[in-house]
């Protein structure tokens, strides 16, 4: 993972469930396959990603070039960390992932990490990650074992990264694996009204999917149409290049479930963007992406309130995003608070002239 940025298979959606209609079975391991022949040799996938199917399909598509791949899988926070992999071993036809990712750091999952590196030296695992984890817990976590990478939600939409994990991974050569890179298809430019979803698709619980933000989200994507038309690239080549040239990423994990998908944005078609460019993506992002800030009479009556509230008004100053105060208020160890909460309350104090955009 250290031979500079490069795109990967993610592969939630050949699991079959939560992205729409599944393909059948036989088109998914041809999209894998596919994507393997156009160059992509690093594969993510997860034990929970259609409960083993996703796992499944990587064996039968990969085995045959197993030796020329990169798998990398995960297990979760709680249960025996052996169980879980020996089953994903199975399924994905291998003696040994490359890279075996704690999926969580939720409940137990210290003893999970330990259990992780006891794997590692048996030779089932030949290194162990961290996904979804805030720079306080990949610290912790590199305590634990002999941690290689961290993956997380990095798009032109959701950049939190940037302010600690990412610098944090360059400190200290951490691989870094971003995934929703498309923010679930909207970064794909073919929603051309609010979409709806079907029950059980995963879309459905996402909040940039959801009345305002999708509109905020859907005038950005319209500026940035003709950035691309000017590169000769689609928005989704021009999101997938913007990230390549973020410092410190090293593989962007790319979601497909069939083989028009991969050919789409799995496209070796992206390239290297002038400084000049990101100038530019930057700003229109920046127009598009106000964040609130308090105004001093919200300042003065936070003065009342319980903590929570207190904590997140004292960082609404028009640089941290929902995500980062969320994740600035589980680091601290208080009970976990998610940014869709955080959104609700802002929104709720806009509507009453508190805070401004």
């Amino acid at each position: 993972m250290d031979a500079g940025p490069r795109l990967g298979f993610g592969a939630w959606a050949v699991g079959g469930r939560g992205w729409g209609a599944p393909a059948g079975e036989a088109d998914r391991v041809a999209a894998v396959r596919l994507a393997l022949e156009r160059g992509v040799t690093f594969f993510d996938t997860a034990p929970t990603y259609g409960d083993g199917v996703s796992e499944t399909i990587l064996g039968r598509a990969l085995k045959p070039a197993r030796e020329r791949v990169a798998i990398a899988t995960k297990v979760g926070p709680e249960g025996d960390p052996r169980v879980s992999l020996e089953a994903s071993l199975r399924r994905l036809q291998s003696e040994y992932v490359d890279l075996v990712q704690l999926h969580e750091p939720l409940g137990s999952w210290e003893r999970v990490l330990e259990g992780l590196h006891r794997l590692q030296e048996e030779g089932k695992a030949r290194a162990i990650g961290i996904c979804n984890a805030t720079h306080l817990q990949v610290r912790r976590a590199a305590e634990i074992a002999p941690l290689v990478s961290l993956q997380a939600p990095y798009n032109l939409f959701d950049r939190d990264v940037n302010e600690r994990e990412l610098p944090l991974c360059r400190e200290r050569g951490l691989a870094f694996l971003a995934y929703r890179p498309l923010a679930a298809g909207l970064l794909t430019g073919k929603f051309a009204a609010l979409p709806s979803f079907a029950a059980g698709d995963h879309r459905r619980r996402i909040y940039w999917f959801q009345g305002k933000e999708y509109e905020r989200r859907r005038v950005v994507i319209d500026r940035l149409r003709p950035v691309a038309a000017g590169l000769d690239l689609t928005v989704t080549r021009l999101a997938l290049s913007w990230l390549l040239a973020q410092p410190g990423v090293s593989v962007v994990l790319v979601g497909a479930k069939n083989q028009s998908q991969v050919a789409e944005n799995l496209s070796p078609e992206t390239r290297p963007l002038t400084p000049d460019t990101l100038h530019e993506v930057d700003a229109i992002l920046a127009c598009g992406f106000p964040l609130a800030r308090a105004t001093e009479p919200l300042k003065r009556l936070a003065s009342t309130w319980g903590e929570r509230e207190r904590f997140i008004v004292e960082r609404l100053d028009g640089t941290t995003a929902y995500e980062r105060v969320a994740a600035e208020w589980t680091d601290r160890g208080d009970a976990p608070l998610v940014a869709a909460q955080v959104k609700v309350f802002v929104d709720q104090l806009a509507e009453q002239g508190l805070v401004t955009y």
